[in-house]
């Protein structure tokens, strides 16, 4: 009998070297796999153990009956078993495929008042958004995610929105290269172009997407260091980036994906520290530089020095979510040499769970934008009136149909003054999933 423990000892050095194997792999798929394939193993072995024992007992010149052929038939097919378990669990580790995921939306507004041209009342295709996030190695990842969705005019756009390319230096900093998006403030980074994922329907306008009112570079093409750094009063997260500048063309920021049109580059970095003493906040600052040339008709009419520094606060409990960010711009007139101009802007959204899956969330946001600066008077004149002051007050409702899917309910009151300083009221309900 033995040779038969002898085997159990490498069957559990098997199933000893599958169970760590499928500790290290991120494939929930799998694991759930593994573990059932484990659970399952565990009860043949319990099995053979009591079976051995019983042949144990024999005496020790009985021969070999079908019964023990049959254990030792078990006990290799189980090796072999796991054996091929513990290898593909090893390779799942480091060949990880190419991982599809997006989302969809689609939804309804209806507005009271006489809302700007660039928005409509209706129902509404939202964004199909799909994301692929390839690891070519262990140090060597790279995310791609595209986007198609539909404009005020009808026409349907496709923009590749992030292009990233990332190596991890190691546990502290990951340094990526192409098209990614802008770390500034806290929500431009955690809450993407799917819709499920934030609490909301809508951005806050003054951060919404550079085609959507957004008065902010939203996207960057370039090169981007980010990490955290554990301290002894808490977690210290940090971002660095340099990158083409924007232009400015008929009011809408431009990325400049294929190099930036003067010779002045964008830089900036945000840093949040995460306090041991209050679990769930993070505080943190930002700032933003760059030099934007604005054109109309493919005209060079304004060059501004953008100059924007902010804060930003965000705290999470099994109940609350908090965002909060300000934002202020100095920015000068830098081709007629007008001035040095100041603005601000800002937002504050809360959410809270009333009930299971049932969320109830507002948001104030306002702009007090000069009028004399450039980079917003361009923004105003040209197709939309973007660069112009508002305020707006937001509530609304979530229900989280399972961890995938959300049925969302939004009222909004917003004063523009572009748009001759009237109130125009929205009604929002959509319908979000993610895969």
């Amino acid at each position: 009998m033995g040779t038969k423990h002898f085997r159990l000892s490498l069957l559990a050095l098997g199933l000893a070297s599958a169970f760590s194997a499928m500790a290290q792999t991120s494939d929930a798929d799998r694991l759930k796999s593994l573990e059932a394939k484990f659970g399952q193993s565990m009860a043949v072995i319990e099995q053979l153990q009591k079976r051995i024992s019983e042949l144990e007992q024999s005496k020790s010149g009985v021969a070999a009956t079908p019964s023990t052929t049959s254990v030792d038939s078990r006990v290799e097919t189980l090796e072999k078993s796991m054996t091929e378990l513990a290898s593909s669990s090893s390779k799942a580790t480091t060949d990880v495929g190419l991982p599809l995921h997006g989302f969809l939306d689609t939804g309804y507004a209806k507005a009271s008042g006489t809302p700007p041209s660039y928005d409509r009342s209706g129902f509404r295709l939202g964004t199909f958004d799909i994301y692929l996030t390839p690891q070519f190695s262990d140090r060597v990842k790279g995310l791609v995610e595209l986007a198609f969705e539909y404009g005020a005019d009808g026409g349907l756009g496709t923009d590749l929105e992030r292009l990233q390319l990332g190596y991890v230096v190691n546990d502290n900093m990951t340094l990526w290269a192409g098209r990614f998006h802008t770390p500034y403030g806290y929500w431009n980074t955690a809450f993407h172009h799917g819709a499920q994922i934030q609490t909301s329907i809508t951005r806050p306008r003054m951060i919404a997407f550079e085609d959507q009112g957004g008065i902010l570079p939203s996207h960057t093409v370039g090169a981007w260091a980010t990490g955290k750094l554990d301290t002894g009063v808490g977690r210290v997260n940090y971002d660095a980036f340099v990158g083409n500048s924007d232009s400015m063309r008929d009011g809408t920021l431009d990325y400049n994906a294929s190099g930036y049109d003067n010779s002045t580059p964008s830089m900036g970095f945000n840093l949040g520290i995460s306090p041991k003493a209050v679990p769930g906040l993070t505080l943190g600052m930002h700032a933003v530089t760059e030099k934007i040339n604005m054109y109309a008709a493919n005209t060079l009419v304004e060059q501004s020095s953008l100059q924007v520094t902010g804060a930003y606060a965000f705290y999470e409990s099994d109940n609350w979510e908090v965002i909060a960010e300000y934002y202020s711009f100095n920015n000068q007139d830098t081709l007629k040499n007008t001035g040095t101009f100041s603005s601000t802007a800002g937002f504050v959204q809360a959410g809270f769970q009333v009930a299971n899956r049932l969320t109830a969330f507002a948001r104030y946001e306002k702009a007090d934008l000069n009028k004399n600066d450039p980079y917003f008077s361009q923004m105003a004149n040209g197709t939309t009136n973007f660069g112009s002051s508002y305020n707006q007050s937001t509530v609304g409702l979530r229900y989280d149909l399972d961890p995938r899917s959300a049925l969302k309910l939004q009222l909004e009151q917003i004063t523009d003054d572009g748009n001759a300083g009237q109130s125009v009221n929205w009604l929002r309900a959509q319908y979000s999933v993610r895969f």
